[in-house]
């Protein structure tokens, strides 16, 4: 379904309800909800924050768990011309908190039992708002929804802002990234494109409705799609709900990917209607890479993208499985979005040279959130520089390397964390990996690689030592091996370095 980037999301979800008013759009334990009902509850939602006195550049929190009624809220409000602020369901108070007076958001859209607490919790709200249900001193928002006017969404400039995202980085602060309705409708007019999109396809979302899950889901419904919403992600059950779902596309990160291969075998039957099963946030293993072909054939479809420029690339399952190299491949730049590699000295590298990867594009970020200098840092002659590593092929096929901040510089050598965790991800004892730099007197920094070992298996530092001596050089060999529990996530499948150097200092070390 074509789609114009310069519309507003309301503008976007009206033109699609009227093409697809009795298809369902959303499906979720309570049943089917038609486009027709979906945004008519969406400019109800847009409405009854009106009536309460919120004004249009206003921002209101969101903190709510997956489901019809958060994808309601999250359009209504910015649909409405309001500035929505997702927040993590997971976060301790004192991060909402924080993000609440970062922001400035009058209101926050919540659970009832947040809800009842929000006003003595955090101060600064005026509303609190509680949805799925009454709350002692907050808002039933359903009940002002449900008596709200249907009326036809309100017009604003579609550069008006639509969102704040609280980045989700490995390290320091969050900050908060500011996009306007033009950044989102451009990104959904890019990805409907690049992952050939249909009104017949099937998305099955078992993801935190964050911000780049978010935009995968909304591209579907764009599309005019139906989603169907599960609670949460379950590796046991997950082939059965794409068989009963009839789901023809699902969106993993790659620690997701790999437990749910675990329960597959070959050419599973519950998997023959999935067409795709979208990987971003961070690098797939090729380990991981060859066993889902082995399992579930072409299916892997590989997305690049960041909150500040929310998918920028995309390589197809049909192009994924003819790579050799895919693993590390991130495909071409979705129409509309441009990718250079920097040599650093402000030209362009030359092609297959390592360099910073920087993005152009009407769905690049307007900004930080009330930092110029951060803004100032990351935009530069129109060009987003991510912090990203990474190469182009002659063809523009564009290949992650790593994050600059996390090579380490051990003596004179520089070394890219990705290689060495490739290696020890191929070792059949391990079942997660990260590697770091560590501090040292002699060489600056030594590699150090935490290693959660697979259940009922026993390893070794030595034996991973033997193991890398015939696969590394040996500046890149990791001087220390740690054994861990577990590898800290982010939601997009990115190690946590300053948290599991925290949490690994109570655990075995070797």
């Amino acid at each position: 379904m074509p789609m114009e980037p310069r519309q507003t999301i309301g503008e976007l979800l009206q033109t699609v309800a009227e093409k697809r008013a009795r298809h369902p759009a959303i499906v979720d334990e309570a049943g089917s909800l038609t486009w027709a009902k979906f945004v008519e509850r969406i400019r109800s939602t847009a409405h009854a924050l009106a009536s309460m006195g919120l004004k249009q550049g206003e921002r209101v929190a969101l903190l709510l768990p997956p489901s019809r009624r958060y994808l309601e809220t999250d359009y209504g409000i910015m649909a409405g011309g309001f500035v929505r602020v997702p927040i993590d369901p997971r976060s301790p108070l004192d991060d909402v908190a924080a993000l609440i007076r970062s922001s400035g958001a009058r209101a926050l859209a919540t659970t009832p039992d947040r809800a009842s607490q929000a006003r003595r919790l955090f101060p600064e709200l005026q509303f609190a708002l509680s949805v799925g249900g009454n709350a002692a001193g907050a808002q039933d928002f359903d009940m002002l929804v449900d008596a709200a006017r249907d009326v036809p969404f309100p017009e604003f400039d579609p550069d008006a802002l639509a969102t704040i995202n609280y980045s989700g980085g490995t390290t320091g602060a969050p900050k908060g990234i500011t996009l306007s309705h033009v950044n989102l409708t451009t990104v959904l007019a890019h990805a409907s494109r690049a992952f050939e999109i249909t009104q017949s396809a099937v998305f099955l979302n078992v993801r935190p409705l964050w911000p780049i899950a978010q935009l995968v889901t909304m591209a579907h419904l764009a599309a005019g799609a139906r989603v169907v919403l599960e609670s949460g992600f379950d590796p046991t059950r997950l082939a059965d709900q794409i068989a009963a779902s009839r789901a023809t596309r699902t969106s993993l990160v790659p620690t997701q990917l790999f437990r749910l291969l675990d329960r597959l075998t070959p050419d599973d039957p519950r998997l023959a209607r999935l067409e795709a099963i979208y990987i971003g946030g961070s690098r797939l293993a090729p380990d991981v890479f060859r066993r889902a072909l082995t399992l579930i054939g072409p299916k892997i479809g590989v997305l690049y993208g960041m909150t500040e420029a929310p998918i920028s690339s995309y390589l197809t399952p049909r192009l994924a499985a003819s790579l050799e190299e895919a693993r590390s491949s991130v495909g071409f730049a979705v129409p509309g979005c441009e990718i250079r590699i920097s040599d650093g000295t402000g030209s362009f590298a030359e092609p297959r040279a390592v360099g910073e990867v920087i993005i152009r594009g009407s769905h690049v970020m307007k900004g930080y959130w009330r930092d110029e200098e951060a803004t100032r840092s990351a935009l530069r002659d129109g060009w987003l520089h991510t912090g990203d590593l990474g190469t182009l092929a002659e063809d523009g096929r564009l290949e992650i390397v790593g994050r600059i901040k996390d090579v380490i510089r051990s003596g004179a050598q520089s070394i890219v964390p990705a290689e060495v965790e490739d290696v020890l991800f191929s070792h059949p004892a391990v079942e997660d990996v990260a590697v770091l730099g560590l501090p040292d007197e002699e060489w600056g920094e030594i590699v150090a690689a935490f290693v959660v070992r697979k259940a009922r298996i026993e390893i070794t530092g030595q034996d991973l030592d033997e193991f890398c001596r015939s696969r590394l050089a040996g500046f890149k060999r990791p001087r220390a091996f740690r054994f861990v529990s577990r590898i800290p996530r982010s939601h997009y499948g990115k190690p946590q370095r300053a948290v599991l150097l925290d949490e690994a200092s109570n655990e075995q070390s070797c």
